[in-house]
This record gives C-alpha cells, sequence and structure tokens, in this order.
C-alpha cells in the first residue's frame, strides 16, 4: 500500500514503490498495489495489479497543491488516525486476505491501515522513505536549517502516528540515517528493523561517458533551498566563466523567485536551465553529477541512479545520502553548504584529471550493482518471510 503509484506522481516515491512491487514479483510473490488517486479503479502498470482507491482525507496531497490553510490543517489531523481510511482499505485486506501487509510512504493511505492489519491478524512491514511521520513538513527542515528535533508543532501533528507505529513487525529504511532517525524519537518500538538500500534496473551494455570537451557538471532534481542547488550556483560562479567546466541543470521549481535568482547566481558560468528531463535523456550527458542538498535526505535515489550510468557523483555529507558513495572510489563528498570544498573537487581534482574520473566513473557502474532490483528484492523478500515467521512465532 502506497501513497502515490506510476505514472501518478513524480520522483523517487512512485518509482521506489514500483520497483518494490515488480521485485517482490519477480521473486515469486503475489502482489497487490493499493494506492490513492483522483478516481477509483483497477489497472496494470508493466504487469503490476493496482487498485486506485480515492483518498480516504480531504483530499489527494501527492502533488503539494497549495491549498486553504483550514483544510490542509484538517489533512494534517486526519493523518493521524483517519477512520475512513480503515474502511476504504478493508475490502481489500478481506479479499485479497494477505500474508502480510507492506506500507510505503504512509500519506494518504494513512497509518489507519496499521491497526486494520492487526484486527485481521496480518503481519506488517513498512518502508521508509520521508519524515512525514515525524515531521508535517516532511522533511524534519525549516527556516533554511536541520532540526535538531520534533518542534512543538511537529509532536503535535504526529499524536496519533507514533503510537500507531508501533503495530508494526518489521521496518526498513533505504539508509542507517533514515532508520536511525525514527527509532531516535521513539518509533516503531516493537518492530524489527533493517536497512536496506532503493534499487535501480540495471541496462545491459551500458558503459561509462569519455569526457569530450569541457567538463559537464549535471544536477537533477527540484529547485528548491532545502536542495542546495544554490551551492553548486555560488561554486559555478566563484570558478568563472573561464573555467573549463559546463553546468546542466535538470527539474523545475514552484517558487519563481528562486527560480530566477539562482539564474542570476550562476553569473557568467557555462550553465544550462534544462527543465524537467528524463534520465534516460539527461544521465548520458553528464561527467559527473553534484548533489548538493542542505538537508538531511533520507536516501537520495538520484545518487544510485547516475552510478548506474557510470556517472561518478559528488553529494554533500547531509542526512542518508552520503551511504551510497564510496570516498575517492566512485565519487567525493563534501561539507554541506560548503562551495569552496565543492569548487576544490570540480576545478583542483576533476576538472584536470581525466583517467582519475574515468576510474571513478567505472567504479560507479561495478559499485552499482549492489543496488540491483534482482539484489534489493532477494533482501526486502527474506526480511519479510522474516518478520512473518517471527509474527507467527509468538505466543
Amino acid at each position: 500500500m502506497c501513497a502515490a503509484f506510476p505514472p501518478r506522481g513524480k520522483g523517487g516515491g512512485p518509482e521506489g514503490s514500483f520497483m518494490i512491487a515488480s521485485g517482490l514479483l519477480a521473486q515469486g510473490h503475489e502482489v497487490r498495489v493499493v494506492t490513492v488517486g483522483d478516481a477509483a479503479g483497477v489497472e496494470q502498470y508493466k504487469g503490476v495489479e493496482v487498485h486506485i482507491m480515492r483518498s480516504p482525507n480531504v483530499y489527494w496531497d501527492y502533488f503539494f497543491t497549495k491549498r486553504p490553510a483550514a483544510l490542509k490543517m484538517l489533512w494534517h489531523v486526519l493523518e493521524n488516525f483517519n477512520p475512513r481510511a480503515y474502511w476504504r482499505l478493508r475490502p481489500h485486506v478481506k479479499a485479497f486476505r494477505p500474508d502480510v501487509v507492506m506500507t510505503v510512504s504512509i500519506e494518504n493511505i494513512n497509518v489507519a491501515t496499521w491497526l486494520l492489519a492487526r484486527m485481521h491478524k496480518v503481519p506488517v512491514v513498512h518502508v521508509i522513505q520521508s519524515y512525514f511521520l515525524a515531521c508535517w513538513r516532511g522533511g524534519l527542515f525549516k527556516n533554511g536549517a536541520n532540526c535538531t528535533g520534533q518542534c512543538g508543532s511537529c509532536k503535535v501533528l504526529s499524536v496519533g502516528k507514533k503510537p500507531m507505529s508501533h503495530l508494526v513487525d518489521g521496518v526498513f529504511g533505504e539508509t542507517r540515517f533514515v532508520v536511525d532517525q525514527h527509532l531516535e524519537l521513539g518509533y516503531f518500538k516493537h518492530a524489527t528493523s533493517a536497512v536496506i538500500p532503493g534499487p535501480v534496473f540495471p541496462i545491459a551494455g551500458r558503459v561509462p561517458k569519455a569526457r569530450d570537451g569541457k567538463l559537464v557538471v549535471g544536477y537533477m532534481g527540484v529547485l528548491a533551498p532545502h536542495k542546495g542547488v544554490d551551492v553548486l550556483a555560488d561554486a559555478a560562479r566563484l570558478m568563472g566563466p573561464n573555467s573549463n567546466v559546463r553546468f546542466l541543470i535538470g527539474g523545475t521549481g514552484e517558487d519563481e523567485a528562486y527560480v530566477a535568482s539562482l539564474r542570476e547566481k550562476f553569473g557568467d558560468a557555462d550553465v544550462e536551465f534544462m527543465g524537467w528531463v528524463k534520465p534516460d535523456d539527461v544521465y548520458p550527458l553528464f561527467d559527473v553529477l553534484v548533489v548538493p542538498s542542505k538537508w538531511k535526505e533520507p536516501f537520495g535515489r538520484i545518487v544510485v541512479e547516475a552510478l548506474a550510468y557510470g556517472v561518478p557523483v559528488i553529494c554533500a555529507r547531509s542526512g542518508g545520502i552520503a551511504e551510497s558513495i564510496r570516498e575517492n572510489e566512485n565519487g567525493y563528498t563534501f561539507a554541506s553548504g560548503q562551495h569552496d570544498e565543492l569548487i576544490t573537487l570540480l576545478r583542483d581534482v576533476l576538472e584536470p584529471d581525466e583517467p582519475a574520473r574515468m576510474r571513478l566513473a567505472h567504479n560507479a557502474l561495478q559499485h552499482s550493482h549492489r543496488f540491483d532490483i534482482g539484489t534489493i528484492a532477494a533482501r526486502i523478500s527474506d526480511f519479510v518471510s522474516a518478520t512473518v515467521a517471527s509474527y507467527k512465532a509468538r505466543p
């Protein structure tokens, strides 16, 4: 059960849910996906049976559309326990009779799902992909800075989520960081926990790109302050128009003023804003990907996607994103917000030394195999099976 499933919604959440479902199917499990959309129905998506229900809450929030403050507050209050979610999901549990209920991105699907499973004597596995359970904003990031814990409003608007999490039997996250963040805040007190990275689909015959001319530095993602694109812009501007580096920026932003300020921050650097682009179209253009996030990313699917294309990564040491990087093997890391360290890595390390960059690129492709969908799906299958066995063995 997940908040969004392709083709609805952009980003890593829906794609991650699809990969988990398709990977478990390939492992021989019978899978029914229940997700939320604008209209109820049943469809097939790349071999996966998808049951869509209309949002049990006052609206479907995956696209983060601006809403009136009062309606938004009501949405968040209901996310602590929504009885409509319980009753709308109940027919799926009764008809499918699952051996385990797995939840991914609990928004809209609602924490009431966990009580529903418990009432039908079905164990629950939850996959942590965000901070939604602990932070109503979803990022533990406020006023341009990372939160050191839960603020008062987050505690109030999570009052039902934490006790409901104690009904979960097994929980895994894509990085050690995001799992520990939840456990330290008192979530999932009775669950077995594990770290299982997000998977990627391997593509046979892929080879790293050889540099042709300027070093092409890429960015992919939302153009928003917490993503730290301004850090990359500062580095580019200070490197100047005469640097042998070109910047390709993939993504869009809702704050038009911020996007405009980014364009100005790049100054005279050789930069192109490409808008929303598909990974298959843009990764082959990159010599290196920069992930300059300021907020504590739970995982950063963008990092392992780049590795799978043979693109080395330079990322900020913030949250869990750096856990996928092997320093000086498939990329580099730098202190979050420090554009001077980023300049050093681009200008003094990668730009003048193509053999070293190609070594990183080949290692990136080789290291990406540990994130192959088959490998990760087998780990998820083993964890789910162990959780079910443990549940059945209880007195």
